[in-house]
């Protein structure tokens, strides 16, 4: 049973270090966090160890919570970087209709007077 409980803080420990990566913008640290949490939940659902699963409910808990917080901050970034992109394509209709007066005039004529 040590073995699963070690698994599962360390699954505890790494997806507090995940959030804090979140909260901070360092989203491909978090990515990597959070493949590590996954791989070391896999290893404690794993365990043979032939103890019942339910000695350790407070840490699984704990990890549901973490797990909460995770999505609750994932999906807070989402719509950040959503609602940037919507301001971002409307900035660039705004400015595009600027377009055809920004134009420099070509400092070679295009076609030539035949009179002059």
């Amino acid at each position: 049973m040590s073995d699963k409980l070690e698994f599962l803080e360390a699954a505890l420990a790494t997806g507090e270090r995940e959030l804090h990566h979140l909260l901070a913008g360092e989203i491909e640290e978090a990515e990597e966090l959070a493949k590590n949490r996954g791989q070391l939940l896999e290893m404690a659902w794993n365990c043979a160890d032939p103890e019942s699963i339910g000695l350790l409910r407070d840490k699984l808990h704990k990890l549901k919570n973490l797990q909460g917080q995770l999505t609750v901050e994932a999906r807070r970034l989402h719509a950040e970087l959503q609602s940037d992109l919507v301001r971002a394509k409307q900035e660039n209709q705004r400015l595009s209709g600027y377009r055809t007066t920004v134009r420099p005039n070509p400092a070679v004529r295009r076609y030539l007077d035949k009179a002059g």
